[in-house]
């Protein structure tokens, strides 16, 4: 039973993850009507190419900002940090709201959302890493499942995202979207991190924080760059492999339905949404099993499941969309393993003295890699080959890639046993 102040702590830590993690996302969801307004090209694919090419902007400037907040988090404290962070993420976001489009101040327009769109990414950077070293610090025995509530409420954060979407579209006419019904999401975002910033300057800081010490090493970088290699090279690909299924498998959809396979289904969005809230769900059920067994072998379960039912999960969208809410069933599963296990797995990864600047740097970098690059990668690859089903196969070389990752992990963990 969690104690009141350890309730608080992840309370207060979720909420305002999730609202930023919407803040965030919300950009991808509109990414079509951004498209237009800022980057005005004839060509549809080439214009949410280069909406995309923003998003993923936000994505690259993460690792930066896990850098800096990791720093200053390792140093000073947690929570001072990470309350900063969302700060900035409200602010950036209120300003997408209000931005003018290109029809009236011109190439100023998609300068000022890309700037934006750093500002978001370099808060985000510091948010989630900062929330789950936070939250599985205070309670080291439950960080499977401290860490998967974090998650579940960050994750549904995304499904908010999908029903604010689905709420301007069933209000709102394509017109009216494209004059003023975009900004309001963002606006919202906007305000709603503000009140997450008061309530997140109430928590206290971790009593057993050790900060980092200037001995050996002068930053806390240094020491991870230096002494934690292989896990930071391992945690940034497990956190890949995650970010692969959680943008694939969600977060491209409406793009990949509307632009890809020209298909506009009825309650789509209200289904997608339905399926991330699942996820929510179900991470905090995995989280809560990981305490119990090993984190491995969720990992391995997590890696055999995306490659049986990546193939599975597409060709239903492409050829048999009337059993698409199977699919997306099948693709909240798959999501749920990966980010009720990883996050724990992290924490496991680092000591507590660079545990937040090494957190903060693989989160940030897989995600920036294979978060960011993902929809310019799956729509480039749908473009040339002309195959829908090439998310699968990214999909499956993903979770190929970390099986070889976690055997080569066993094998590093067994040599440095025999050696004790």
């Amino acid at each position: 039973m969690l104690q009141k102040n350890q309730r608080k702590a992840l309370l207060l830590s979720s909420l305002g993850g999730m609202l930023e993690f919407y803040d965030f996302i919300i950009y991808a969801l509109l990414a079509s009507y951004i498209s237009k307004l800022f980057f005005p090209i004839q060509s549809a694919i080439t214009s949410l190419l280069i909406a995309f090419s923003a998003y993923a902007v936000g994505y690259l400037a993460r690792p930066f900002g896990g850098i800096i907040f990791g720093h200053f988090g390792d140093k000073y404290g947690r929570k001072k940090t990470f309350t900063i962070s969302i700060l900035i993420m409200a602010l950036s976001t209120f300003l997408i709201g209000i931005l003018p489009t290109y029809s009236s101040i011109g190439i100023m327009a998609p300068i000022l959302l890309v700037l934006c769109r750093i500002a978001q990414g370099i808060s985000v950077g510091g948010e989630i890493p900062g929330a789950i070293t936070y939250v599985g610090e205070a309670v080291p025995e439950k960080r499977g499942f401290m860490t998967a509530v974090i998650f579940g409420f960050l994750i549904l954060g995304v499904a908010i995202g999908f029903i604010v979407e689905s709420l301007l579209l069933e209000f709102f006419t394509s017109q009216s979207m494209l004059t003023y019904g975009w900004r309001i999401p963002f606006i919202l975002g906007g305000l709603f991190g503000l009140v997450a910033y008061y309530l997140r300057r109430q928590l206290i800081d971790i009593k057993e924080f050790n900060p980092f010490v200037n001995e050996e090493f002068s930053l806390p970088i240094t020491k991870m760059l230096l002494t934690h290699r292989w896990n930071l090279i391992y945690s940034t690909i497990i956190v890949s492999f995650g970010a692969l299924c959680f943008v694939t498998l969600f977060l491209l959809l409406p793009a990949y339905f509307s632009t890809i396979l020209n298909l506009h289904l009825d309650n789509f969005t209200w289904i997608n949404s339905l399926g991330v809230i699942i996820i929510s769900i179900l991470c905090v059920a995995v989280g809560l099993f990981a305490d119990k067994v090993s984190r491995n072998m969720i990992l391995l379960i997590s890696i055999v499941a995306t490659c049986a039912f990546s193939f599975v999960i597409y060709t239903t969208y492409t050829s048999h969309q009337n059993f698409y809410f199977i699919a997306i069933v099948l693709s909240a599963i798959l999501v749920a393993l990966c980010w009720g296990n990883i996050p724990a797995m992290l924490i496991d990864l680092f000591k507590q003295d660079v545990r937040y600047t090494g957190i903060g740097f693989a989160y940030n970098l897989g995600f920036a890699v294979f978060g960011g690059l993902t929809p310019m990668i799956v729509i480039s690859t749908i473009k040339f080959s002309n195959n829908n089903l090439a998310p699968a196969y990214i999909l499956t070389a993903g979770a190929i890639i970390t099986l070889i990752a976690m055997i080569i992990n066993s094998l590093i963990q067994r040599r440095a046993t025999a050696k004790v």
